[in-house]
């Protein structure tokens, strides 16, 4: 341990204390020639910019004991690497006496450090007491700040998403691993329990009963393990669950442009800040260090709301609309928050929308019903950001005398310039559902053949036809007449889809002959392909019906009954999937005989394109241990290889539990061509 030196040997650091600059005004820099730039004045500089007064007023290599290379502790900061602490050892008592102050130990670095210090300013308010605390021990202190060394606002942001991937992983084999021993002890507990079927008692005096009482402890001590590591499970798969969503939620347009704002309103701050004047009441001496720190301040804030404006960009080349004042007039309605909202007023930042907190939540909010018995209209703020669609008064008029609320896809259709209307010989309009006017008119015809089942997303539809059968429609690309490409799914009482989805490309006109020839033929033989036409659309339950073309009568015939049909087109060369499922899911029951395997994406989201693969067991096997069973994995990789697919590092790569599925990565196989003579 070295001897502790006087502070009058480490450089003198006069930016904060000794100089005091006057802010002359924005323009051009003598010395750098940086154009539209603060310029300050004092301790011997004249009308100069922040990047001069660095030069003029340079921040000392070191602050402390002694230089670094001699010091007991060094404590150094970067905006890139955070502020750290080197030279402690265990048990010397540092991280006793600074802990108060924040400071943590970082395992994977092997130092102690503060906490949430990359990206910002050093605090020494942290590393002023925590250096004098460690003085105080008998040791040498050296601080070494750099501020100019950090990493750009994008690589920052891509290290924090690919942590927060990390951390889902790291939770997700937390969450399967609690799941499996939650398992585990469950089955042991009913293995004991087995002892006291059909209620047996325990016999007191009995020789057996020390035994009996024995194995009920054990069979409650394993059940209360077993409620315990499922709590565990859930709490680590919500964990998952947050971390797999970070980046998504993040990068969420509407949160994105609040971000904007608020970092833009921040900008304005620290300008103000800049020409020595007041921000909220608080005001900057500007010393040397400080110009140093607001410039360096106001080029962070600029680069991170230029990263963010390209967020918001890429998602207006997707379709997000940014909305603002001049997509708004007075008596416009506004959806926000689930509901319907007339405006009374556009303002600059926010729309003025009527409200009334007795009726609330109502589908539809008029300035009636914001107006009370004195008449005073209520109102309240709403931010464009919050903005979901805008709907016309004498659209939302329309809509109000037929009884129906607009959903937001019908709003987004009007805006397009689809309209619905109805037919004159009808008293009213035929049943429609929910985001009903994005399909076409004589299309919707067909969709609207009884009421709707479900409020599904947009761009997505569900349908009774003339004879009880129940479908949902999901529109995949396509908005003309003449350019549809829809997929149909038969679903069941619960309206989950089942059976095998398959796409219908082709022009409405086709579509109409199809379904009138599957209405008139059913029943009857295919003259065609052979088999009957029948009721179940490809589903499971009747894979013989003449059903696969959705609508369409036979798969072989592309026209009606009557018509000869067209000679079979060639079938194209398969293209090499790029974007195929990344992870299969595997269910299986204890001591069942049946396994079942799901393809899903990178983030477990079941592949509904993609049909499900039943696996049976051996002759004379069961999956005694479930969807970890070594003879479920076998017919796992028999499936894949079938498929095209492979597994990814063996049983290793294996993640999730036992009771929602075990999970594992898969990629494309290779395909190696072998000749044989």
């Amino acid at each position: 341990m070295s001897t502790t030196q006087t502070e009058a040997t480490a450089p003198v650091d006069n930016r904060r204390r000794t100089v005091t600059l006057a802010f002359t005004g924005d323009g051009t820099c003598p010395d750098c020639g940086q154009e539209n730039t603060p310029l300050y004045s004092g301790g011997g500089l004249t009308g100069v910019c922040a990047e001069s007064v660095n030069a003029a007023f340079p921040a000392p290599p070191w602050e402390g004991d002694c230089p670094p290379e001699e010091a007991d502790i060094v404590i150094t900061h970067t905006r890139a690497d955070g502020t750290l602490l080197e030279g402690s050892r265990k048990g010397d008592g540092i991280f006793d006496a600074i802990r108060s102050y924040g400071w943590r130990p970082f395992r994977s670095l092997g130092c102690l450090g503060l906490t949430h210090s990359r990206d910002s300013s050093a605090d020494r308010y942290k590393i002023d007491p925590a250096a004098k605390a460690i003085r105080e021990l008998g040791f040498t202190v050296c601080v070494v700040i750099n501020e100019d060394e950090r990493r750009t606002f994008a690589d920052a942001e891509a290290d924090r998403e690919e942590r927060a991937e990390n951390r889902a992983e790291r939770f997700e084999d937390r969450a399967g691993s609690a799941a499996a021993s939650s398992d585990a002890s469950r089955q042991r507990s009913d293995q004991i329990s087995e002892r006291f079927w059909m209620g047996q008692p325990i016999l007191v005096g009995h020789h057996s009963e020390g035994r009996a009482r024995r194995d009920q402890e054990r069979m409650h001590n394993a059940m209360r393990k077993s409620i315990s590591e499922r709590e565990r499970a859930n709490y680590w798969a919500q964990r998952a669950e947050a971390s797999g969503a970070y980046a998504e939620h993040r990068k969420d347009p509407a949160r994105t442009l609040r971000r904007i704002e608020k970092k833009e309103a921040e900008r304005r701050g620290v300008a103000r800040w800049q020409r020595g004047e007041s921000n909220n009441g608080y005001s900057q001496r500007l010393s040397p260090a400080v110009v140093v720190e607001l410039a360096r301040r106001h080029e962070e804030l600029s680069e991170e709301i230029g990263y963010w404006g390209s967020i918001v960009a890429k998602a207006e080349a997707e379709g997000f609309k940014v909305w603002g004042a001049a997509d708004f007039t007075k008596g416009d309605f506004v959806r926000s928050l689930g509901s319907w909202y007339e405006v009374l007023r556009v303002n600059k930042k926010t729309l003025t929308v009527a409200w009334n907190l007795r009726l609330a939540p109502k589908a539809v909010m008029t300035a009636a019903d914001a107006t009370f018995e004195d008449g005073h209209v209520g109102r309240q703020p709403v931010d464009y950001s919050d903005v979901k669609a805008r709907m016309s008064a004498g659209d939302m008029a329309r809509y109000l005398e037929r009884d129906r609320t607009p959903s937001i896809a019908d709003a987004k259709a009007l805006m397009r310039g689809v309209t619905a209307t109805v037919p004159d010989d009808q008293d009213q309009a035929p049943a429609e559902v929910e985001g009903s006017a994005d399909i076409p008119e004589r299309l919707r015809a067909l969709l609207t053949g009884g009421e709707q089942m479900l409020k599904l997303p947009e761009s997505e539809w569900s349908f009774t036809d003339s004879r009880g059968r129940v479908y949902r429609v999901r529109m995949v690309t396509g908005r003309e007449v003449t350019d549809l490409h829809f997929q149909v799914r038969a679903v069941n009482a619960t309206g989950t889809a089942v059976g095998v989805g398959k796409d219908w490309p082709g022009t409405l006109e086709v579509i109409r002959e199809h379904a009138a020839a599957a209405g008139e033929h059913e029943g009857k033989q295919c003259q065609h392909c052979g088999r009957m036409w029948g009721k179940g659309l490809g589903s499971p339950q009747t894979p013989a019906t003449c059903t696969p073309g959705h609508w369409s009568y036979c798969d072989r015939a592309a026209v009606p009954v009557e018509q000869a049909a067209a000679p079979p087109a060639p079938k194209p060369k398969p293209k090499k999937r790029t974007n195929g499922p990344k992870m299969v899911i595997v269910t299986a029951a204890y001591g069942s005989k049946q396994a079942r395997m799901v393809f899903a994406n990178g983030r477990g989201t079941v592949r509904e394109d993609i049909r499900a693969v039943l696996i049976d067991a051996p002759e004379g096997v069961k999956f005694n241990e479930g969807p970890l069973s070594a003879a479920v994995w076998e017919g796992v990789d028999e499936a894949l290889k079938e498929a095209g697919y492979t597994r990814l590092d063996g049983n290793g790569g294996r993640t999730g539990s036992p009771h929602k599925g075990i999970r594992a990565k898969i990629t494309e196989r290779e395909e190696t061509e072998t000749t044989t003579n």
